[in-house]
């Protein structure tokens, strides 16, 4: 940064004189090395620095510093700041990334097992994966007719040759409604490929559904609630059939509970649960108990000379004399 003399003349009380009418009695001229100013406001008006001020000059013209060539103002454009810009573009985007919620990584979501019609009962759970690899991508299947194609691919057999039979009437102009709903298409599986009479398959499989002693009482639950969904039955007998099929370790607890047996499923099944989870929570404290470690001896050569020891009758003539062995001798 260059330097710039100002020049004036001052009295001995420090006021600057020059003015009409003043008489100092003494005066020095004194010289004052002051910084050049420098003007950031790319707006004023450029003029030319005077090289020595005196004081007439400092009262008749005002000073206007020159203004150098400032690295953080765009040349191209003086009144945008670079810098600045930088600034609003960082804050813009910090806060469009915190307004945004977070972008989950993509979930790989199994297809549907390949469905060819031979067993009935695996049509339900060919739809049920479908409808799960519906719902990892929503944006994928917009309309019923993306959904109908895609589960048209995951077919084989006589499954196939029916698909194949539909389209080929769909080109002579034979149209069916279940191609192009969701809904209709599941409605004609079940019709050519699922189980005929559903509630009586149902009623059936709940009759002779039993726990097993061995498993936990979920897999119990879950069939019992698959098959009781497909039915209309009251809630009498839902907690019949239900007691009916658990265990015995579990019917005695509930059947000696304060207050009998729950008159509503809902808590018939929470009971039953709850006393399956403490059978089992037992079972794992007695297996760590049996299969903990054995406490060691704290005087190991000692138990093995005691485990050699034998008493002998009294009135027998063996010699024990050998025993005195097993002593240590000090």
């Amino acid at each position: 940064m260059s330097n710039s003399i100002y020049s004036t003349t001052v009295s001995p009380a420090g006021v600057v004189s020059g003015r009409s009418g003043t008489t100092p009695r003494w005066n020095k001229r004194v010289q004052f090395l002051t910084p050049r100013p420098r003007l950031l406001h790319p707006q004023l008006p450029l003029r030319s620095r005077p090289t020595s001020l005196t004081s007439d000059s400092m009262s008749s013209q005002p000073v206007t510093p020159i203004i150098e060539s400032n690295p953080f103002i765009s040349q191209s454009n003086p009144s945008v700041h670079p810098l600045s810009t930088n600034i609003v573009n960082a804050l813009r985007h910090l806060s469009n990334t915190l307004g945004r919620p977070p972008i989950a990584p993509p979930v790989k979501v199994r297809v549907p097992d390949v469905f060819d019609g031979t067993d009935l009962h695996q049509l339900h759970r060919f739809l049920f994966q479908c409808r799960l690899y519906f719902r990892s991508g929503p944006t994928l299947f917009k309309s019923d007719v993306d959904k109908v194609n895609f589960a048209m691919t995951y077919v084989s057999g006589v499954v196939q040759d029916w698909l194949q039979v539909a389209l080929e009437q769909e080109d002579r102009g034979i149209h069916h409604v279940w191609l192009y709903s969701w809904s209709s298409f599941v409605k004609e599986m079940h019709t050519y490929f699922g189980i005929p009479d559903v509630t009586a398959e149902a009623a059936h499989s709940l009759d002779h559904l039993h726990m097993n002693p061995d498993d936990r009482i979920a897999i119990y639950n879950i069939a019992f609630l698959r098959y009781s969904a497909q039915l209309q039955w009251t809630e009498s007998a839902l907690c019949h059939r239900y007691y009916s099929g658990l265990p015995d370790h579990i019917q005695d607890i509930i059947s000696t509970r304060e207050g009998g047996k729950p008159s509503t499923f809902q808590t018939l099944y929470s009971t039953a649960v709850s006393i399956d989870n403490h059978f089992w929570e037992r079972k794992r404290e007695s297996e760590r108990t049996l299969h903990s470690a054995p406490q060691r001896s704290l005087y190991p050569e000692c138990s093995e000379s005691v485990s050699h020891l034998s008493i002998s009758d009294p009135g027998s003539n063996v010699d024990t004399s050998e025993s005195s062995d097993i002593y240590p001798t000090w």
